[in-house]
């Protein structure tokens, strides 16, 4: 892995320049989760170190590394006042300052890292702790919201990755069908033909349009989605004839995967992180859990 030779300092730089891109990109405003998931598909070493986890010495508890990096490069951002964010609220904003910055000339060391040491030892200083990650076995991202989706993700792709093929594919048919494709017979029988795992039909309620629509399903447990079989998947779509095609799967897409799916034939692909979001979104097999916490007003120590 990438990130496996770069210090523990280094994994840290590496990834607050694509955190300052991403928030650029989508106008200044992000959650932390949609950073998250944005900095791993513009990388694919940063989607590798997201998905790998470690054993705590002492607990043996597993954790992601990735979660921990993030936080402290979020934290060290807020210090330069390049970014800012509220307590419990998992949106990100950047400053007129983070808006303004040219990425091009941006020094993360001298920048970003060196400025931030003051805090993080003035912190030290006041909470008797440094900023050593080395046993860290919980995240503190500032939003108990954030951090419980984070758990339930976790949770949701680990029951995914124990599906069969089978019930995999039909778990995708669910989703397509709650998106508004109707699947015909030949779906189910071409299940087997050309790499194709369903044939359907999707109408535009706005303009009565009627398009054809073909997807394929890929649960993968440890490799991501390579260019070759978004390759192999296209071809299969001009083979019958589709108007779009769907990719579903419960891993990712490699960076040369997705270049060749936005080229040529309408293809759309899901990865984990977007099933995830469309499980909720859809109620797939989920149920929503509402719960309140008590604001600042209630503070007894005011």
């Amino acid at each position: 892995m990438f990130f496996s030779k770069l210090s523990h300092e280094d994994r840290l730089k590496y990834l607050i320049k694509p955190i300052l891109v991403v928030l650029q990109e989508a106008g200044g405003q992000l959650t932390r989760s949609e950073i998250k998931e944005r900095i791993k598909s513009m990388d694919d070493n940063i989607a590798e170190y997201g998905s790998y986890k470690k054993k705590s010495a002492k607990s043996h508890n597993e954790y992601y590394e990735f979660d921990f990096k993030f936080n402290f490069a979020i934290k060290d951002l807020s210090f330069v006042e390049l970014i800012e964010f509220e307590k419990r609220n998992p949106t990100i904003y950047l400053t007129e300052k983070g808006m303004n910055l040219d990425l091009s000339t941006l020094d993360v060391d001298r920048d970003i890292i060196q400025p931030s040491q003051k805090f993080w030892l003035e912190l030290s200083n006041k909470n008797k702790k440094n900023k050593a990650e080395t046993e860290y076995e919980s995240s503190d991202d500032g939003d108990s919201t954030e951090s419980y989706m984070d758990e339930f993700k976790e949770k949701f792709l680990s029951a995914i990755a124990k599906m069969s093929p089978k019930k995999f594919e039909s778990f995708s048919r669910l989703l397509l069908t709650k998106m508004g494709v109707e699947f015909t017979e030949k779906g189910v029988q071409v299940s087997n033909d050309g790499g194709i795992d369903g044939f359907g039909y999707h109408r535009d309620s706005n303009d009565f349009r009627t398009t054809r629509v073909v997807i394929q399903c890929k649960r993968y447990n440890t490799s991501p989605v390579s260019e070759p079989e978004i390759n192999q998947f296209l071809g299969a779509m001009n083979k019958f004839k589709a108007d779009y095609g769907v990719f579903i799967t419960n891993s990712r897409f490699t960076s040369s995967a997705k270049k060749a799916a936005f080229e040529g034939t309408p293809l759309t692909l899901i990865d984990g992180d977007e099933l995830v979001n469309l499980a909720i979104k859809y109620q797939l097999h989920v149920t929503p859990i509402i719960t309140y916490h008590l604001d600042d007003f209630y503070d007894l120590d005011d």
